[in-house]
């Protein structure tokens, strides 16, 4: 192939000391688990020098030796891009790696890129360059490269999402078209259900960006089940293919396979929800029981007795129409040890929740008893869930709400 003069150089026959080293594009497939099928491919380098086999990491490494990193970087895209071509897929993208060294003033040439990619057959539309996010020191040169790709008509990756210096202000700022979650996301996250709560709400955030969200290193049918949890629109592993010179697989059984999963995962989580749902209806019945109580001027202490012997009840407490807490925390089985590190916060009586959901969500719906969201409970710093009912306080008539806060855990654990 002739040396054309593009951002990316694409020459495919090495020059200089590294001329004995021979690379290949390896492919593996990215699937959309909402589709059922692969949409794209992930080009990988595979190299050889003197017919053994060499690491990216060391083709790259003996380059930086012979300062010739961009060279051999351009060489890599080009033989992608032509063995890519070669391949006839359809509609599907082509994921590609970019090196920080790509990332320069020099490299904003798009045009040429595109005319080169016709002649493999392939239009801008089907091209995903990967960054990470944090491989330009300077925000406005990479938010320049970016900007300049994406008005030609490619699509934007950020990989590696999750580690390192990850944040979401420079996704804003960016706006990918896709975020790709590092692997490690998704090991932290298994056997445990905290982390696979944030695991979600950091997909949820991604995608109010308006990127799609991809998660790497999918190797197991439990990994691919978180990944159907976390509600991440692509996913990308060995579970459903590895990477191979033509990025081979068996379209049937992946759509077999992601089908299992999704059943898998439905009946999975209708389990879950009957047995919470059940849970929610005991506790649900012993808040009603105690606002009854309460109702009827029975002193607090007494009235909130069934809720104290419940084991799951972690504090009770009583707010006024305004949101203020109007008793002090009533902990079943006496108050817990304190924790001097949140000692400031020991002292409910006075707070004021009226910004907190259960409060508000009572108060719009008296005598029906509401069931918060997770969250960082004081004044511990735990993971709790709170019910809530707002009643008419006796003779008085005044709207309170009565409040019992227990672990989020507990509820999780089926």
């Amino acid at each position: 192939m002739s040396h054309f003069e593009l951002p990316f150089s694409l020459v495919t026959e090495s020059q200089g000391p590294t001329q004995s080293m021979q690379i290949k594009s390896h492919f593996q497939p990215i699937v959309s688990l909402t589709h059922r099928r692969v949409v794209g491919y992930e080009a990988l380098l595979r190299a050889t020098r003197a017919s053994k086999p060499c690491s990216p990491l060391e083709a790259f490494n003996l380059a930086q030796l012979e300062n010739r990193v961009e060279q051999f970087d351009r060489e890599c895209i080009a033989r992608h891009l032509t063995n890519f071509g070669e391949m006839n897929t359809e509609n599907q993208w082509l994921f590609m790696n970019l090196r920080s060294e790509t990332i320069n003033p020099r490299n904003l040439r798009s045009g040429l890129l595109d005319k080169f990619l016709q002649r493999q057959g392939l239009g801008s539309e089907r091209i995903v360059l990967e960054i990470l996010e944090d491989a330009v020191k300077d925000p406005s040169l990479l938010q320049d490269f970016v900007q300049h790709y994406k008005e030609a008509g490619f699509l934007i990756a950020i990989d590696d999402f999750g580690t390192g210096a990850s944040n979401f202000d420079r996704i804003w700022q960016l706006e990918p078209h896709i975020v790709k979650l590092d692997r490690s996301m998704l090991v932290n996250a298994r056997n445990s259900p905290r982390r696979q709560r944030w695991l979600s709400r950091c997909v949820a955030l991604l995608r109010e960006t308006g990127a799609l969200v991809l998660l790497e290193g999918v190797e197991t049918e439990d990994d691919a089940l978180l990944t159907l949890d976390s509600e991440c629109d692509l996913a990308q592993g060995f579970y459903f293919a590895r990477p191979s010179l033509r990025g081979d697989y068996q379209a049937e059984q992946l759509a077999t396979s992601i089908q299992s999963l999704h059943q898998h995962a439905l009946h999975g989580q209708l389990a879950r929800q009957h047995t919470q749902a059940r849970k929610q209806r005991t506790l649900q019945c012993l808040l009603k029981e105690t606002a009854k109580s309460l109702e009827q001027e029975i002193d607090f202490n007494t009235a909130t007795q069934p809720l104290q012997e419940h084991p799951a009840i972690e504090r009770i407490y009583l707010l006024d129409a305004e949101g203020v807490q109007i008793v002090e925390n009533l902990h079943p089985g006496g108050a817990p040890t304190a924790t001097p590190a949140y000692a400031p916060l020991n002292q409910g009586a006075g707070a004021l929740w009226a910004r907190r959901s259960y409060f508000r969500n009572a108060l719009e719906q008296p005598g029906q008893v509401q069931v918060s969201a997770p969250y960082l409970g004081l004044p511990d710093a735990t993971l709790d869930i709170t019910l809530s009912v707002a009643l008419r306080g006796g003779t008085s008539g005044k709207l309170l709400v009565l409040c019992a806060d227990l672990p989020a855990s507990w509820l999780e654990n089926v």
